[in-house]
């Protein structure tokens, strides 16, 4: 009997088995998709940094909202009015902070790379849309992955310390490109380091290795 395993089936077999909070399938399929559409619709420096704020905001939106939801859908956590009420304070909080660290961000990209000929300052809600109708297959690619997670997280409540974390976590992420991003296109050298920067993004490359070298040692 032939014991080896040909690297596709182990590919399909380790990139299909969650681990953690995602499936490195969503990852590896996330990926694969970032980079099509940035070739179909030709995405340049400033595209990637609009889609990098826009999808930032959004998967972060998503992320409170379901785990404010599955808190309130959870008797155990108390009367529905104390549920309810606690679950609009903790969105509140979050519209405020969250969303107005994304305002400032708005404001600093503005400066550099317009996405429309209105003041940042009084169209943060134009330049969400506009930034959500052009690049919301990037949106859907960012939230792609997650949604095991958040699967999870919506049949009963989960850790709401770490929901409330993570969309800061992609931020820090976020912030790290957007600058890179940045410094290259001064250089004159962004067209070059969209496609490394997508894989920075959406690949998991640390879990891949780890699952790989787990699954090796099991063969």
């Amino acid at each position: 009997m032939n014991t080896s395993v040909r690297p596709l089936e182990r590919f399909l077999d380790l990139a299909s088995s969650p681990s953690g909070d995602r499936s490195l399938l969503l990852d590896v399929i996330a990926f694969s998709a970032a980079v099509v559409s940035a070739s179909v619709f030709r995405w340049e420096a400033s595209d990637i940094i609009w889609a990098l704020w826009v999808s930032s905001l959004c998967v972060g939106f998503t992320t409170i909202i379901v785990a404010i939801a599955s808190g309130v859908r959870d008797p155990s956590l108390g009367p529905l009015a104390l549920r309810l009420g606690g679950g609009l304070g903790v969105l509140a909080f979050f519209t405020f902070h969250f969303g107005l660290f994304h305002f400032v961000h708005s404001v600093f990209l503005s400066a550099f790379f317009p996405l429309t000929d209105d003041d940042a300052f009084r169209s943060i809600f134009r330049t969400g849309l506009v930034a959500l109708a052009l690049y919301w297959p990037f949106v859907l690619m960012s939230l792609l992955p997650k949604l095991p997670g958040l699967a999870r997280q919506w049949r009963g409540p989960g850790n709401a310390r770490a929901a409330f974390a993570q969309p800061y976590a992609n931020v820090v992420k976020m912030h790290i490109l957007i600058f890179v991003f940045a410094g290259l296109h001064a250089a004159g050298l962004s067209r070059y380091a969209i496609y490394p920067v997508l894989a920075f993004y959406f690949f998991p490359w640390r879990r891949f290795v780890r699952a790989f070298r787990g699954r090796a040692a099991q063969a």
